[in-house]
């Protein structure tokens, strides 16, 4: 037993022991930090690992670290997807806006099929026509010709004045050159809608010449009579909101306003052809005893 003592091995064991027994009482009275210090030594290697990882994933994104021409190429590629992108957009809001024209145009081919319409947008407007006139994209290669009138889902909204090639100008009803044989289907009254600065300010018309007896009142329904084959029967105008007596005393006259708002149209429909079209002329000439002039 002795000479383990003086063995090599036992000499490593007594260093062991002594190192252990120092160890606890240094961390006794330094707390946990030696411990901490030694966890830390262990996961520094691993800390070192994940801030390198980090660091090449900012280094993939980093535009700092690109060319010129990379950044170029880079800009004109996003540049060419984004324009794509765009022009996609434009198709689908077209074929979008074609699906309701269509919609729309069925409903009414549905409700009036003696009719034929050719579908058009308004591409402008005339800043100094104070009767809101517009154009839009059909003309004459799509059959459309002066004297067609133009309607809307709402009704009634103009008459073609001017037709080109691909292009018509539409001169709204709020004008005071147009006139239109109209008919109060509730009451069986018939009369001439026109305006004139005045009222197409305020985005209304009139149905004058109604007599002096009248039954018309607020809140009647005003379609075209189809008198004088310048206009398709039954096309609504508008709606009646107030009756007064005429400036001579005599007739009375409707205040109508039109269901479409005529100084703000977009989409229309062009009328191009109704049974009767173009068999007579509406003339406003002829004034009859109760200063009611008629359409023939």
């Amino acid at each position: 037993m002795k000479d383990f003592f003086k063995t090599s091995s036992f000499k490593v064991l007594a260093i062991v022991v002594v190192v252990l027994l120092g160890l606890i009482i240094y961390t006794a009275t330094a707390g946990g930090s030696l411990l901490a210090n030694m966890l830390g030594f262990v996961t520094s290697p691993m800390q070192s690992v994940s801030t390198m990882a980090t660091g090449s994933v900012t280094e993939f994104v980093d535009l700092d670290a690109l060319s010129r021409d990379e950044l170029r190429t880079m800009v004109e590629s996003l540049t060419q997807e984004n324009a794509q992108l765009r022009e996609k957009l434009v198709d689908y809001d077209n074929t979008l806006q074609e699906n309701q024209q269509l919609k729309v145009q069925l409903k009414i081919t549905e409700e009036a099929p003696e009719n034929t319409l050719r579908a058009a947008t308004v591409i402008g407007r005339d800043p100094n026509d104070v009767f809101y006139g517009f154009s839009i994209d059909q003309g004459t290669l799509a059959g459309v010709e002066v004297g067609d009138p133009v309607i809307t889902q709402q009704g009634l909204v103009g008459i073609v004045s001017q037709a080109y090639a691909t292009t018509s100008k539409v001169t709204n009803i709020l004008s005071e050159d147009v006139k239109v044989s109209a008919v109060v289907p509730a009451r069986g009254e018939s009369g001439v809608i026109s305006s004139d600065v005045t009222s197409a300010s305020a985005g209304l018309l009139r149905l004058s010449y109604l007599a002096s007896d009248t039954q018309v009142q607020p809140g009647d329904i005003v379609t075209t009579s189809g008198a004088g084959s310048t206009y398709p029967k039954d096309i609504i105008i508008g709606q009646v909101q107030s009756v007064q007596k005429a400036e001579n005393d005599i007739s009375y006259y409707a205040v109508v306003k039109p269901y479409e708002d005529l100084n703000d149209v977009e989409d229309t429909f062009v009328i191009i052809d109704f049974p009767g079209a173009g068999d007579g002329e509406e003339l406003f000439t002829q004034e009859d005893p109760d200063g009611k002039e008629d359409a023939e």
